[in-house]
Parts: C-alpha cells; structure tokens; sequence
C-alpha cells in the first residue's frame, strides 16, 4: 500500500511539474514572456564502462548580442551501473521545479517542490538569463528514511526552503511512534 502511495506522489508531482507553471509570480511571466528560445540541445555524458552518466537538456535564447545556453527540463545522473539516482526538472529559465533522489534500492527517498518562484524589485531580463540571484525561489522538501536495513522508507524530516536556506517550522518525526519535534528556522 505505502509503495503505491509513493508511486501515486510521484506522478501526480511530475504531472504537476510537467504541465503547470503556477510556480512563477506574475512579475516573472511578465518580464519573460516576449523571450522564446531559439534551440534546444540534449547533452549525454558517459562513463569510461559506456554506460550513461548524465543526460541533460538545455534551451538556448537569444537577448541583444549574446546567446545564453540554460538548463531546462528533466535532467538525471545515473550511477556506474546505469542506475537513476537523480532527477530534476528545471523551468524555462533555470529555476528548479522539482528534484527527486532514489536510493540503491530504488526508492525515492527526498523529493523537492517548488512552490513559488519570484523575482526581487528591479530584476532585469539580462540578470534572469546571467544569474539565479534576483530569482526569489521558494520550495517544500519531504525527506524519507527507514530504521530498518531492508524496511520501507518513512516520512522522516519536512520543511521549507528559500533559496537554498531552510525557513519556517520543520519536522523531524520519530520512527517508533508518530510523534515528531519541530525546529524554528528564520529568514535571513
């Protein structure tokens, strides 16, 4: 039952991720609506053993005289025996959607969702395309765990980020039992 719950989570977080960019405020559509990318690459790196490393996909735009290659879509890395233990979806412009890591058993034990991506006052198209620093990217992470060497994967720690920084109350739950403890982080 709990690994159909998971199998659920997943793809309702990718369909999420896929087909919806309520994510972004209305300032950033505005300010990105006019840029459409002129090409798009899909790069593979491989191991010395021919299995695959990386394969990630990019978009290529084109703002005054220069050309600018971003990050967008699924990218995923593999281990040495061509198993997937990360994948993340990036937005059109860089900006992380969602990140999911698996473990050697194959589980998905932390998935990243981002839940509201902004800009700061006076962000100009040229910054968007050079930096992520003007981008105000707020996301929720579930991390699971297991007490058990071969046991299903628990809810263990849940919580907010801002921009890479842990903010509001996060859970850390205790296996045994369903209690938890909460910790305070504040916004810098």
């Amino acid at each position: 039952m709990k690994i159909k719950f998971v199998i659920i989570f997943t793809f309702l977080a990718f369909i999420k991720a896929e087909f919806s960019h309520s994510q972004h405020s209305e300032k950033f559509i505005e300010l990105t609506q006019n840029l459409k990318p002129i090409d798009s690459i899909v790069k593979i790196k491989k191991f010395r053993n021919g299995k695959i490393k990386e394969i990630s996909k990019f978009l290529v735009y084109e703002y005054g005289e220069y050309t600018y290659e971003i990050v967008s879509g699924k990218q995923q890395l593999f281990d040495k025996k061509g198993r997937l233990f990360y994948e993340v979806f990036y937005g059109s412009f860089g900006n992380l959607i969602y990140q999911k890591q698996f473990n050697n058993k194959n589980q998905l034990y932390r998935i990243i969702e981002t839940t509201k991506i902004d800009l700061k006052p006076e962000t100009t198209l040229y910054q968007i395309l050079n930096s992520n620093k003007k981008t105000l990217i707020e996301s929720y992470e579930k991390e699971y765990n297991s007490n058990e060497k071969e046991g299903n994967l628990k809810l263990w720690k849940e919580g907010k980020w801002l921009n890479g920084r842990k903010i509001g109350k996060w859970k850390t739950y205790n296996f045994c039992d369903e209690t938890f403890k909460i910790k305070e982080y504040k916004k810098k």
